[in-house]
């Protein structure tokens, strides 16, 4: 995926693809992003569920920027 396509996913695919490629656990994920666990949980909800939260545009576009930094830290 490239990272400027980030949009084109659902925000739970979008987020399960992040941490998955920056390999860090729920936990890790959300101190990186400085939010709580709770948090992130609500915003890995599925969309079709009480508990589900949409994440504000600069949280997208703060998880595309460190995405974009990883990738090219080598």
């Amino acid at each position: 995926m490239e990272v400027e396509n980030a949009r084109s996913q659902t925000q739970q695919e979008f987020l399960r693809d992040a941490m998955s490629r920056l390999e860090m656990t729920r936990a890790a994920f959300a101190k990186r992003i400085s939010v709580p666990e709770k948090t992130l949980d609500k915003w890995l909800a599925p969309a079709n569920t009480s508990d589900a939260r949409s994440m504000p545009d600069v949280v997208w576009a703060y998880i595309r920027e460190i995405l974009h930094w990883d990738a090219n830290k080598s």
